[in-house]
Parts: structure tokens; C-alpha cells; sequence
């Protein structure tokens, strides 16, 4: 098992990731639809950032992102290498409403 491996979000970065969820979430089925995230980016490049964002993190493609894709998506960027800081800095440019960054080389492997 390598360094990364069995890193765990901090209990703040797994709240912080659960309230950008919240965010994109807006009727609170605990689960985030393409029509929930083209709405909170509501520009050009809404569908672009969309159809980026579901390739990452909606895992077995059922067309919306549980909690448990979205977390093991953010968990998966803390064990690829990035650190809470710049996951931070990735939520709070989100949250200002930019573009959705493909992050490099993460591990898609199931655990």
C-alpha cells in the first residue's frame, strides 16, 4: 500500500465537500442531477462543465452523483496527491461559480 492510500478527508474537508454538494443538491434528493449543476453554473459553458464533472465523479454512470460519488471523488484527489489546501482552493473557485477542473491522474479503481 502506497503513501496515499488510506488517506481519509479531515472531518472539516469532508464537511466542506458535503456543502458544495448541498449547493449543487437544491432539492435534496442526496443525489445531484445534470439539471441541478446546469443550473448552478448557468453559463456557456454549463453543459461543458456538466458533462465534465459526471465523466469524474459519477462512477457507474447512473446518470446522477450519489454522496457516496461525490466524497469518494474528492477522497480519491486527496490519495492521488493534492492536498486539502488545494482541494479548498478547487472548492472555493466552485463555489464562486468557475469551471470544473479535470484532475490528472486519479486512481478509478474500485476499493
Amino acid at each position: 500500500m502506497g503513501p496515499t492510500q488510506g488517506k481519509e478527508l479531515s472531518p472539516q474537508m469532508r464537511d466542506r465537500v458535503l456543502k458544495l454538494f448541498a449547493r449543487f443538491d437544491v432539492d435534496g434528493s442526496k443525489s445531484i442531477e445534470k439539471s441541478e449543476t446546469i443550473k448552478y453554473w448557468k453559463s456557456n459553458f454549463a453543459k461543458l462543465n456538466t458533462e465534465e464533472l459526471f465523466k469524474s465523479v459519477d462512477t457507474d454512470n447512473s446518470g446522477t452523483i450519489s454522496e457516496e460519488e461525490w466524497l469518494n471523488f474528492w477522497t480519491s484527489v486527496l490519495r492521488s496527491g493534492h492536498t486539502e489546501e488545494e482541494i479548498s482552493d478547487e472548492l472555493e473557485s466552485i463555489e464562486s461559480g468557475s469551471s470544473w477542473v479535470k484532475f490528472e491522474n486519479l486512481d478509478k479503481k474500485k476499493e
